[in-house]
């Protein structure tokens, strides 16, 4: 527990000492709660010209690492995660007092709550979930979050209060030498080894995690480097750029993990611990967080790196190269040919995809017309990915999606940015946080905790920042990752132009644990509910496809399945509480 300067309970919970960087200065306190390479002076530094919460939020903003942070300024309190929601924030008002936590059920457990089923129907809908601000909702009645780049602050009175404190910088920054990212991701690094005798690490083979790996290794001096590779079931790339990678990296221990060695997908389902916070959205990869946590654990780590979100910020999306047709369209026009070429799409597509540019209501209205129009590669200017309910979503499943989407409207949603290429990467910058996130509720039974250096905060403002026409270049895979680390990673792996793919995989784990993603459809949560229609679901399951997008739906639908069936009666009853357990982390004004 730490103390309000009046002696009051201020954060109560469980937490690593190395997790913790705490200050008081008279009647202040800060306290950095998670990984940064900020440290008690700084802290000191940055509070003795505060005056009130607001004026934290240059410390915010400029502290590198994933943390959150909470502050009592005379009284008045301040609490606030990531943007990527790596570390999230939650609350609720008990007893007339706003009390705050980093997981939505230690206040569930406080104010009786119970689940909100229209946002079950919601989180139905694949590839992530619900739109923006749909996706931010939590799926306890009476729990809230603040909005993304936002703050809670709790006034003396106990009145909590959500305040906007980050905006989305504008893309007009040179990428240059790539100075400003390869500092980014440095100091990303660095808070992630920093005080770690071993630190542990995704080594795929691919540029993202294999980049990653490369500065960690730099950085050897606060923390020897165990990299962790799994071998493909299919043929695969990445094992050819991983065996270049690891012989670059004599310095590390290399753990290789063979193919048909690890956890089916899919697997196992029916004895799994399940985070109560929501569905998870990886939930077929749930058993091999699992085994890479206890293979870290067992090699001395604590800390275990992902190269999550690499794809998101470094790989031009189609909405980055929308963004440059319409601001320079010369210098757009051999990428939008390309692209035709790749895509093989007609003259009449090309043109009206890029030709298409609907504000963020107009897109978010066109989605809640397109909620049941199959799973198709998008050829639209969309803001986001498109979101889309299975063919076993009932018809009471769209008319709740649908309504909910059309409510949302009528409140004047605003775009986390104001360039969609811009608002597609924050959001899915937030997706792979809370990925990142429920990861390490998983891995916390083996006292692992995940951590993805790509969606800390100061990595994805570099990103934003750069300009459109930097962010392409014709024949580079990651022309930004590539030139912010040339001299760190050898230039064999930064010329990869291919991405692996995972299919073999899925349809391995399908195939084996069938038998079981039936079984759940005879006692299923989600039917009876009137969500899904098993008989539909079962065709699917039993069906032989000729590509993955049919099971890709599949995801969202085990998760709320799974999630479901882990909450207690009392949790789905609409009635009193649960007996209350010890929570994580929990903020408290007194």
């Amino acid at each position: 527990m730490i103390e309000h300067h009046s002696g009051r309970p201020w954060i109560v919970g469980c937490w690593n000492e190395e997790d913790l960087v705490v200050t008081a200065v008279g009647p202040h306190r800060v306290a950095l709660l998670g990984r940064t390479t900020a440290d008690a002076a700084l802290l000191t530094r940055q509070v003795r010209d505060v005056r009130s919460v607001r004026d934290l939020d240059h410390l915010a903003a400029t502290a590198a690492g994933s943390f959150h942070l909470v502050a009592s300024i005379d009284g008045e309190v301040r609490v606030q995660g990531t943007v990527s929601t790596a570390c999230q924030t939650y609350y609720a008002t008990v007893a007339g007092v706003t009390l705050a936590a980093d997981r939505p059920q230690a206040l569930a457990d406080r104010i009786g709550a119970s689940i909100d089923e229209d946002q079950v129907a919601l989180a139905l809908l694949s590839p992530f979930g619900p739109p923006w601000p749909l996706s931010e909702r939590s799926l306890w009645r009476g729990v809230c979050s603040p909005a993304a780049g936002h703050c809670l602050e709790i006034g003396r009175d106990g009145t909590g209060r959500t305040r906007q404190w980050w905006t989305a910088p504008e893309p007009y920054r040179p990428l240059g030498n790539g100075d400003t990212i390869r500092q980014a991701l440095t100091e990303a690094v660095a808070s992630c080894t920093a005080g770690q005798e071993v630190v542990s690490a995704d080594m795929s083979g691919g540029l993202d995690s294999t980049s990653l790996c490369f500065l960690a290794d730099a950085d050897r001096h606060d923390a020897h480097l165990v990299t962790v590779h799994y071998q493909a079931l299919g043929r695969s790339d990445d094992d050819r750029y991983w065996t270049q990678a690891e012989a670059a990296l004599p310095g590390a221990r290399h753990l290789l993990v063979g193919a048909g060695q690890a956890p089916d997908w899919y697997a196992p389902l029916t004895h799994a611990v399940h985070d109560r916070e929501g569905p998870l959205t990886f939930v077929r990869t749930r058993a091999t967080i699992e085994h890479s946590a206890r293979l870290a654990a067992a090699h001395g780590s604590r800390r275990h790196l992902q190269g999550l979100n690499g794809d998101e910020l470094f790989h031009p999306s189609l909405m980055a190269l929308h963004a440059l047709a319409r601001r320079q369209p010369l210098t757009a026009l051999p990428h939008l040919r390309a692209l035709r070429s790749m895509r093989r799409w007609s003259l009449t597509t090309t043109g009206r995809t890029f030709a298409s540019s609907p504000s963020y209501a107009q897109w978010l209205a066109a989605c809640s017309n397109t909620l049941t129009e199959g799973h198709d590669r998008g050829t639209g200017a969309d803001w986001e990915p498109l979101p889309k309910l299975p063919p076993w979503a009932t018809p009471h499943a769209a008319a709740t999606v649908r309504r909910h989407i059309l409510d949302a409207l009528a409140a004047t949603p605003q775009p986390l940015a104001a360039l969609p290429v811009q608002h597609e990467m924050i959001r899915l910058n937030r997706v792979n946080g809370n990925a990142t996130r429920r990861s390490s509720h998983i891995g916390a039974h083996t006292g692992v905790t995940f951590h993805a250096p790509f969606t800390d905060d100061r990595v994805l403002e570099a990103i934003l920042s750069v300009r459109l026409e930097d962010r392409v270049a014709l024949g580079q895979f990651k022309p930004m990752l590539g030139t912010a680390l040339r001299g760190i990673v050898p230039a064999g792996l930064l010329s990869r132009t291919t991405k692996a793919d995972a299919s073999a995989e899925l349809y391995a784990g399908v195939r084996r644990r069938r038998g079981e993603l039936l079984k759940l459809m005879d006692d299923s949560h989600l039917v009876r509910m009137g969500l899904v229609d098993a008989s539909i679901l079962r065709t699917v399951l039993r069906g032989l496809h000729a590509d993955t997008r049919p099971l890709m739906p599949l995801d969202s639908t085990l998760a709320c399945e799974l999630w479901l069936r882990s909450l207690s009666p009392a949790d789905t009853a609409r009635t009193t509480a649960v007996p209350v357990p010890s929570p994580r982390i929990v903020k408290e004004i007194q």
